[in-house]
This record gives structure tokens, C-alpha cells and sequence, in this order.
């Protein structure tokens, strides 16, 4: 679509893993997997952003756009706007380039709900957790919403918290968060002038400033991605994802 920007932030000095976006998954860095990930699902133009030269210098290597964003961007999304904000897109997605695993159906997907919904400024994806290890991962984020998919909370901690007293226990289920963002520019431009929010100091999530901040988040239910990649074991875990799907 000519009217949307695929931007995917890629810092090589990530804190937990640093360089993780260029470690070899099955013969191929992690970035190039979400790269051909969003050429894929052709909803736009694709550019990765980063901070470091070797990105830089990959990225040219595999014949993507890629720029060069200041050290001293504190987030992703800080990012994706330093690439999208001189652009005359309408939507711009934020796909993270620690997402091996992204799905086309779901990135078009989140799309097509912000296309149905204009009152919402952000379209997001989460898949049913199957593996009772995630719940209590504190690299898993879960979500909260309400009946008409509207985030409600995200966390690091298993929400909603399922009383033993409640009949809805053990029908109640979780949801894990895909690793991207669809925003409407505007919503974009809006989310970045904020200031960071208590809630997103305390839990390290930035789409919490945007729920503190009565932007609402549209949610859609798609089939579980593979593992993302936030610390160095999870390498192995992709590894046996790659073997065993």
C-alpha cells in the first residue's frame, strides 16, 4: 500500500542481548527473517532503523533501505519516528527486529481492524499461550482486554490474575503480545512528544504511555508466533521452533 511505512527498529546495543539482531537463526540473522517478513506481507514500503553501523552495513548487504538514527533515542518507537517523521505515510508499523517469527496474516490482519475502527490509534496482535512456562516469563508480556478487543493493560506479571475462587479460573485464558504496532501517523506523532509514564518505567513497556494516556490500542487474536528473540537462550529455543514446527 502506498499510503503505509514498514520501519523496523533494530539497536544492536540491546541491553539484554546485545548484537541479538544480527545472531545467525537457521543460517540467516534474526533481522533478515523480519525483514522478508514484512517484504511479505506487502502493506508498504520497508526501512530498518538502527543506531549502529554494522546493522547499517548488513542491512545494505541484503538490499534493504536501512538509516541511522541517534544513539540517545530511549525506545523503539523513538525510533520508527525518527524514519517515518519527514514521510508522507498515514500508517506507519512498528515491527521489531527481534520477531523471527512474524506471520503476514496477522501484521494484515491489525491492519485491516485499524482500517475498520478509526477511532482507535493503534492496531496491535496477541495469540492464546498454550505453554503454562510463558505465564510467568517475565519476557513474555500479556494483555488484558476488553470484549471488543481493546487493551485494557499489558504486563510482565500473568494478567488477569485468576482468583482459585473464581468460577472463571480455569476457562479464563492468556494472551501474549505480538511484536509490533500499527499507528496511525498522527497517533505516532502524538505518542512520542509524551512523556514517559510511571507505569511504563516500572514494567519497561512503552505501549503503557499510550494507555496512561487514553490513546486505545485495538487488539487482534491470531495463531501463536514463534519465539522472539530477548535474551541469548532464546536462540535455542528458535533453533528447536525451526526443527520441530
Amino acid at each position: 500500500m502506498k499510503n503505509c511505512l514498514i520501519v523496523i527498529p533494530a539497536r544492536y546495543h540491546s541491553r539484554r542481548f546485545p548484537g541479538k539482531v544480527l545472531k545467525k537463526l537457521n543460517g540467516k540473522p534474526v533481522l533478515q527473517w523480519c525483514y522478508e517478513a514484512a517484504l511479505k506481507s506487502k502493506l508498504g514500503d520497508v526501512i530498518i532503523a538502527t543506531e549502529d553501523t554494522k546493522v547499517l552495513n548488513f542491512a545494505e548487504s541484503i538490499g534493504a533501505k536501512a538509516i541511522l538514527t541517534s544513539k540517545a533515542l530511549k525506545s523503539g518507537t523513538d525510533r520508527v519516528f525518527a524514519a517515518a517523521k519527514k514521510t508522507k505515510y498515514e500508517f506507519i508499523i512498528n515491527l521489531q527486529g527481534d520477531e523471527p517469527f512474524m506471520r503476514v496474516i496477522a501484521l494484515r490482519k491489525a491492519f485491516e481492524k485499524l482500517l475498520e475502527h478509526p477511532d482507535n490509534d493503534i492496531a496491535t496482535a496477541c495469540s492464546l499461550i498454550t505453554d503454562k512456562k510463558e505465564i510467568n516469563n517475565p519476557n513474555c508480556v500479556k494483555i488484558a482486554m476488553n470484549k471488543k478487543g481493546i487493551a485494557l493493560y499489558f504486563s510482565r506479571s500473568p494478567i488477569p490474575f485468576h482468583h482459585a475462587l473464581s468460577k472463571l479460573s480455569k476457562k479464563e485464558l492468556y494472551y501474549k503480545h505480538c511484536g509490533f504496532y500499527i499507528y496511525r501517523k498522527d497517533a505516532l506523532k502524538t505518542f512520542v512528544t509524551l512523556p514517559q509514564s510511571n507505569l511504563e518505567k516500572l514494567e519497561r513497556l512503552e505501549q503503557l504511555r499510550a494507555l496512561e494516556n487514553q490513546m486505545k490500542i485495538v487488539v487482534v487474536k491470531v495463531k501463536a508466533l514463534g519465539p522472539a528473540i530477548d535474551v541469548p537462550a532464546d536462540i535455542k529455543c528458535a533453533e528447536n521452533y525451526f526443527k520441530h514446527r
